[in-house]
């Protein structure tokens, strides 16, 4: 039998995690392995346009846009919707938020 974690031990074990991994990234050279550490904590959010159409963005610029499809969420890469380019498809919209959140370039 298990016994519950409390709140607090959760978040130091996970703080103590995040400052190791991020430790071991900053001990490696190289630029591309810092940009994604710095994407992988990036936080963006959403906002729905249409019931099929999601803009994604963080505070400072528009990552792109997700779109409800018959089979799938297609993931557009660029701020304006008439312009974006198809990254993939996606089973779920959350998939495709996280691959434009992911996504280089």
């Amino acid at each position: 039998m298990s016994a519950p974690i409390d709140e607090s031990q959760a978040s130091s074990i996970a703080d103590a995690r995040a400052g190791s991994d991020l430790d071991s990234i900053l001990a490696t050279p190289g630029d591309a392995l810092l940009l994604d550490a710095l994407r992988r904590r990036a936080t963006v959010s959403v906002r729905r346009i249409r019931d099929d159409f999601v803009e994604v963005h963080t505070p400072h610029h528009v990552l792109g846009y997700v779109r409800h499809e018959r089979h799938g969420f297609t993931a557009l890469r660029g701020d304006d919707p008439a312009w974006a380019t198809p990254i993939g498809s996606y089973a779920s919209e959350s998939l495709a938020i996280e691959a434009l959140r992911m996504r280089r370039g």
